[in-house]
């Protein structure tokens, strides 16, 4: 399959360490907290985290994008997962002149300009405390659809923000489940491919709290592996070694069974 050749080329196996990079796209309505939530995940890393006002960062007129790096170990490997997010507005269709950028015109300018031509996760965001940025996710998902930005590697985060609004959180976890059936068979319907549930993680964050974003961090990282099959690397080459040394050490008993067979000869 063509995309799966394409993601071949984003990860090096090296003898004790896996790198592998791919795009992370956050997608949905204005205001959700999108670019919040990526300047907290790219500073995470670095032990920061922007813990002001939403209300300071104003709202995306343009494709923004920054960079980030985490690190797993699995077995005696260390696994680097180096990628950038890109940050889509929220605002529908195309802008006026003068007025920055709405969708369409990021999205034009997305496959423009990104160095990494292949998205590993597709991050809807809405916020749990306005029960319509979760129903215009089906807009959101559909355009994802309609411009090629999901393959059949890419994994999705449901991400709700807002978590911090608790006591006026609108969004209910029956509607979440729903949610997650949907995407699954809305990408299998359209795009003609076997899309699992288990490649959709459901998480809930505040950008102000820091409520969930080791989680947020979490599910990047499994979304990954589940990408780049990195358990199945891991543990297909460490079945490979374990193979090798034992021919290695039958051949030494087999050498050294022969000799004293050629000696009491």
């Amino acid at each position: 399959m063509e995309n799966k050749s394409n993601i071949d080329k984003l990860i090096i196996c090296r003898e004790k360490d896996i790198t592998c990079t791919g795009g992370v796209v956050f997608i949905g309505d204005g205001a959700v907290g999108k670019t919040h939530t990526a300047m907290n995940l790219a500073s995470y890393k670095q032990g920061a985290f922007f813990n002001f006002d939403c209300s300071n960062i104003s709202k995306s007129v343009n494709l923004e994008f920054d960079y980030f790096i985490l690190y797993s170990n699995i077995e005696k490997y260390k696994v680097t997962i180096s990628s950038q997010l890109f940050i889509m507005p929220g605002q529908k269709g195309r802008a006026e002149v003068g007025q920055g950028l709405a969708f369409e015109d990021a999205v034009d300018m997305y496959f423009n300009v990104r160095t990494i031509n292949d998205v590993v996760i597709l991050i809807l965001t809405y916020s749990l405390s306005d029960l319509r940025t979760f129903q215009n996710l089906e807009y959101w998902l559909n355009k994802a659809i309609d411009h090629e930005i999901i393959s059949d590697f890419t994994n999705i985060v449901l991400l709700g923000t807002h978590l911090d609004y608790a006591i006026s959180t609108s969004v209910t976890d029956e509607m979440i489940e729903s949610g997650q059936n949907f995407i699954s068979q809305t990408i299998e319907d359209k795009l003609g491919f076997h899309f699992s549930p288990k490649k959709i993680q459901n998480i809930k964050i505040s950008n102000l709290t820091k409520n969930g974003i080791d989680e947020l961090q979490d599910a990047v990282s499994k979304a990954f592996f589940n990408a780049f099959q990195i358990e199945d690397i891991v543990y297909g080459q460490e079945k490979e070694i374990i193979v090798q040394e034992k021919e290695w050490e039958k051949g030494i008993f087999d050498s050294g069974v022969l000799k004293q067979k050629e000696t009491w000869e």
